[in-house]
């Protein structure tokens, strides 16, 4: 593994680090005896959450049987253990383990006939995640070295099959006759192969093999004092070299944006948070930073996903590249900016080296120039920062404590680098919101590609609609010129963090151009072209009248139509950007019961009861199909007229459609109250299960206990149908609401 083994001294703080893990130190200083006693075992990989797991996966010390890895999870009840391949989240790796199945698979590929003999050995394994396998095979001309990859549902074959070969795969390849297939059309250098050559590839299991790779790791080579600086550097030039023609691949990948990336690395503080809290702060300074500004994305390339010098091969001056599962289109300087970050930790580490690392990397950027043209200094900037975060927090999540003491090294590395990243926005629109001249100025540059007069587009009224301190300001804004002799009305969203706006118009795209295209009676809001980097959303006004407002027949419609449009949400094949994370749910329910109990510490008792039996009822629950679902579903969103149209889809994603439902009806109870919601909620639930089938309402339950939780907390912060009540009146709705979530629990 890449990863290095957690260093677990006397008297470690891993106990006292994350209370609700006690087993956490025992197993990790029981891996790391046993490794010490196993020279040259693999060291362990890690992937800690606070408060809810921590995974390591370790090679054990064994004699004469076959090598194997063990996970171990580490939770508050306990630790388990198992083998790899009992791995839930990769199937393929029954059938790739097998030595007779692969001598089946294989077969057929091979142009030395039967195999004779299979030897499968693991080489590396991240659980959920992928598994590398090395095949020493022996055939009718000799023995051959293959290696195999089984990567999960989230990855992809595609691309690194793409690159491969244009031959059909069922031709036999000559493992001893290297010239045998075709190089790759799809590069601008057919002659010069950029991945290892492809022998097969199995969708079904997820898995791909491929030829070895002969050589060294390319990070060993780069930070070897014994390989002379001009040879380092020599080898870095390439290296861009390399990179430039990846990215010319003309091979169809899921796209990725820095919108998307600042998502990730921002949720991955977590354990930063909990083990060196200063640090923690440094970082989410520098993500407040890098948020002001997001670069707009021009030529979309071929992008590795998680390019760094670990992912390279070279022999006799020849380079070669690994891992391209997690391929994606998005900016150069993405992978530029990544491989610069890791160049900068090797300094971090071996500051001798300082000099012919930084000769390096100046080395890496002008090789790739030469080739692909010049990259833009300030959006090279952005990313190589945005991965040093990356970077930084992964030492924490990986558990990686002998590398904590080189953490703040870094981060003045971090600081001294963000600092210098430009804040290409004009003044901060949140102190011109109401200014109906500013904002024509703002917004008339958007707005001119689809309007009717783009000469006489001008903002003639603002109104406040709603601010959240620290999250967003919602606005109406009156426009002239959209259309020819009528204003239009607009709603405009100021997000606190930028990326948030562009989240949220590609949630609103998605819908608007897949399940709710067109102008039929289920809606979601029109989004219109926004000055997105500054955290400005547009969409037109939606007609109607908040669901939770109405009343009589006219009420139980609009119920019927909200599960309508919610089974054609959960029903369609759009892919939304961001996923349902239950662990990271799980510490925000608990993050809520530590708000209620400290505003209503008489419930104490009964918040983290709820909390703590929530996560534990989500961690035990056999996982869902996943499919987008809104997140933030009740009445108060949902707008009725001769249409029905649902709003502030922000948090859309894709996720449990048991969530929904649950949220639904939960809020149903709080705003119109238990009498009226019983028969609301059966009509809902009907409705939906005519069109979508009838929903799993044991889960409802679950995500129940999750709704009335998130009631619990907004009770407190006064927020919502009940925000005026004062105590002891507030006492007893909160009460009521973590007794109702026990209750779900209960069913």
């Amino acid at each position: 593994m890449t990863a290095a083994a957690p260093a677990v001294p006397p008297g470690s703080p891993l106990a006292d680090l994350d209370p609700a893990l006690p087993h956490l130190a025992e197993v990790v200083a029981t891996m790391t005896a046993e490794l010490a006693a196993t020279p040259g075992r693999t060291p362990f990989h890690a992937h800690w959450t606070p408060g809810e797991r921590c995974v390591l996966t370790y090679r054990p010390a064994s004699s004469g049987e076959p090598a194997t890895f063990v996970v171990c999870e580490v939770t508050p009840g306990g630790s388990t253990r198992r083998d790899f391949r009992a791995d839930p989240a990769l199937p393929g790796l029954g059938t790739a383990t097998d030595a007779a199945a692969v001598r089946d698979l294989l077969g057929t590929r091979l142009a030395g006939g039967t195999i004779q003999d299979c030897v499968v050995e693991p080489v590396r394994y991240r659980p959920g995640s992928r598994c590398v396998l090395r095949y020493q095979i022996t055939d009718g001309t000799g023995g051959h070295e293959l290696y195999a990859k089984v990567v999960g549902a989230d990855a992809g074959l595609d691309v690194p099959v793409a690159l491969d070969q244009p031959v059909a795969l069922d031709q036999p390849v000559a493992l001893d006759q290297p010239g045998a297939v075709d190089e790759p059309l799809a590069l601008d250098e057919p002659k010069r192969r950029l991945l290892p050559r492809l022998v097969g590839a199995w969708p079904e299991h997820g898995l791909l093999v491929h030829e070895a790779a002969e050589g060294r790791d390319l990070a060993a080579v780069l930070r070897d004092p014994a390989v002379p600086p001009r040879t380092r550097v020599r080898l870095a030039y390439r290296l861009g070299s390399l990179l430039a023609r990846l990215h010319a691949g003309r091979v169809a990948a899921p796209v990725r944006t820095g919108a998307d990336s600042l998502r990730d690395v921002s949720a991955s503080l977590s354990a930063v948070r909990q083990a060196d809290p200063h640090a923690a702060r440094r970082l989410a300074t520098v993500l407040d930073r890098l948020t002001s500004w997001l670069p707009a994305s021009g030529g979309q390339v071929l992008t590795h996903g998680a390019f760094r010098p670990a992912q390279v091969v070279v022999a006799a001056n020849r380079l070669t590249l690994l891992d391209l599962e997690d391929a994606c289109r998005g900016d150069a300087e993405r992978d530029l900016g990544t491989l610069l970050a890791h160049l900068l930790w090797q300094w971090v580490r071996q500051p001798g080296e300082r000099s012919t690392t930084e000769a390096a990397g100046r080395a890496f950027v002008a090789g790739y120039e030469r080739r692909a043209g010049r990259v833009d200094p300030d959006v090279l900037l952005w990313w190589r920062s945005l991965a040093l975060v990356s970077l930084a927090a992964g030492r924490y999540r990986r558990l990686e404590v002998s590398s904590w003491p080189r953490v703040p090294a870094l981060l003045d590395c971090l600081e001294r680098l963000v600092a210098a990243v430009p804040v290409r926005t004009s003044a901060p629109l949140a102190a011109q919101l109401l200014d109906r001249q500013a904002m024509t100025r703002a917004l008339r540059p958007e707005l001119a590609p689809v309007a009717a007069e783009p000469a006489g587009l001008d903002v003639t009224a603002a109104r406040l609609i709603q601010h959240a301190p620290g999250r967003r300001t919602v606005l109406q804004y009156t426009v002239r010129g959209l259309r020819t002799g009528a204003p239009t009305q607009l709603i405009g969203k100021l997000f606190a963090q930028p990326h948030r706006a562009a989240l949220a118009a590609a949630n609103l795209r998605a819908l608007a151009d897949g399940p709710f295209k067109g102008r039929g009676a289920l809606r979601v809001p029109e989004p219109l072209p926004s000055p997105l980097e500054r955290g400005l959303l547009l969409y037109r006004r939606c007609a109607g009248v908040p669901l939770d407002r109405l009343e009589g027949m006219v009420a139980l419609a609009g119920v019927r139509a909200s599960a309508r449009w919610l089974a054609r949400l959960h029903g369609s094949d759009v892919v939304l950007t961001r996923r349902l994370d239950l662990a990271t749910e799980c510490a925000t329910g608990r993050g809520w019961a530590s708000l209620v109990a400290d505003r209503e510490p008489d419930l104490f008792g009964l918040a983290w009861r709820l909390a703590d039996g929530w996560s534990g009822a989500a961690q035990a629950a056999a996982p869902a199909p996943y499919v987008p679902i809104h997140k933030d579903f009740h009445a108060g969103h949902v707008l009725v007229d001769d249409t029905v149209t649902v709003i502030d889809l922000d948090e859309a994603r894709m996720g449990d459609p048991a969530l929904d439902l649950a949220h639904f009806c939960a809020y149903l109870d709080l705003s119109v109250g238990s009498g009226r919601a019983a028969g609301l909620r059966r009509a809902f639930l009907e409705e939906y299960a005519t069109v979508a089938g009838r929903p799993d309402a044991v889960r409802i339950a679950l995500f129940g206990a999750y709704a009335w939780l998130k009631i619990a907390k907004r009770l407190v912060m006064g927020i919502g149908p009940h925000r005026s009540l004062e105590r002891p009146a507030r006492t007893r709705e909160v009460a009521r609401a973590l007794q109702r979530g026990l209750a779900c629990l209960d069913t």
